[in-house]
């Protein structure tokens, strides 16, 4: 499923361009994206706890995900802070209080919390209070004093982590953890805030649901175990195709919103969630699928720093048509994976996590150009 996760981060990575657009085209919304992600996310997750033996130890589990999100940011948001927000990240610390500061500086450097910037506001006397729709307070928001400002998303994310080991090897615990994120969007839908952002796909308690879709999802995967293989791959191949031409011909304008469940394209959602089983299953061995996959993280983790950095300091190269925006941005995310990612994966597989042949390959070959064929530095 590799693939499908590169093209989910390509639909971020465009709906932040100018105009939203790559070559005239709109893709499928960036929000939608954002909880495939989520769906992918669970369903992985279940996966690895379900099968590693290492991850029988839940400080295991948490170090090997912490070290799997934490190096890749840290590069991104030092060099962000370095290149583009030093002098305004101190000056917005001067209008908080000192917990206020104590609260920004250790979210941005460690990587938890970050969901929360969208939730509170700031107070005349620089504390941080409680707020319905982050957007709408006077003064300066909170979360302009993230160096990475998509990261929010890693934050619901590392929620689901600290309750997966106890949540995703049970289904019955999942169905749990679907009902309470169904009824969380039920809860909200009704409320029906009149500003949907960041009630919309951004709120924890609600994302729930599409983790435990994606853990779920992994459970129903186990009756493919009786499938032939050739029949697996063919149709884990149409399915890919069916949900790529979904994902790419899904334009923004597309608004199949959910008043009920609070959701944008709930019949997408559902569908990355069928999908994730037959994917997999085709596809798990596939080298080339597995590289394209690993790209999403860096991409989806430095778009934004690469489009800064164009436009203030490369603007002769930015396009109308975004494909130099697009470019720029897989070729320093395969950069990041190469330097950073990959070989920091190698490290993890000390604490149970689960790296693919050709990942693990690739690490290798990354760690004997970066130190010597024998290590040496």
């Amino acid at each position: 499923m590799g693939t499908l996760r590169f093209l989910l981060a390509l639909c971020v990575v465009v709906t932040h361009a100018p105009g939203s657009q790559l070559f005239g085209h709109s893709l499928l919304s960036g929000i939608t994206a954002v909880q495939g992600f989520y769906v992918i996310s669970g369903f992985l997750i279940t996966m690895v706890l379900n099968t590693r033996a290492g991850y029988r130890d839940v400080s295991q589990f948490y170090l090997s995900r912490y070290l799997r999100l934490w190096p890749a940011y840290a590069v991104v948001a030092l060099l962000t802070f370095l290149v583009l927000k030093r002098s305004t990240f101190v000056a917005g610390l001067e209008h908080l209080d000192f917990a206020g500061v104590v609260f920004v500086v250790f979210s941005n450097c460690a990587i938890f919390f970050q969901d929360l910037y969208l939730f509170l506001g700031i107070s005349p006397d620089g504390s941080l209070f409680p707020t319905s729709h982050f957007g709408t307070e006077p003064g300066q928001q909170l979360n302009s004093l993230m160096l990475v400002p998509q990261m929010w998303s890693v934050g619901v994310e590392l929620t689901f982590y600290a309750i997966a080991p106890f949540i995703c090897r049970s289904p019955l615990r999942l169905l749990g953890l679907l009902s309470f994120g169904i009824a969380v969007r039920l809860a909200i839908g009704y409320w029906s805030p009149h500003d949907i952002d960041p009630w919309h796909y951004r709120f924890s308690p609600a994302e729930m649901a599409m983790f435990a879709a994606g853990g779920l999802s992994y459970f129903a995967s186990k009756a493919l175990r009786m499938v032939p293989a050739g029949i697996l791959q063919i149709a884990g191949a149409t399915t890919l195709v069916a949900v790529s031409f979904i994902v790419l011909a899904t334009p923004l304008s597309i608004q199949d919103f959910s008043q009920t469940l609070f959701l944008l394209n709930p019949k997408v959602i559902l569908i990355i969630a069928v999908s994730c089983p037959l994917l997999f299953a085709a596809f798990r061995t596939s080298r080339l699928d597995s590289i394209i996959g690993e790209l999403s993280y860096p991409m989806y983790l430095s778009h934004l720093f690469v489009y800064a950095v164009m436009k203030d300091h490369a603007p002769s190269v930015m396009t109308p048509d975004n494909f130099a925006y697009v470019c720029g941005t897989v070729l320093f995310s395969a950069a990041l994976l190469w330097v950073i990612v990959l070989p920091v994966d190698r490290y993890r597989k000390r604490f149970g996590a689960r790296v693919p042949d050709a990942i693990e390959t690739t690490a290798a070959a990354s760690s004997e150009i970066l130190t010597g064929p024998h290590g040496a530095t």
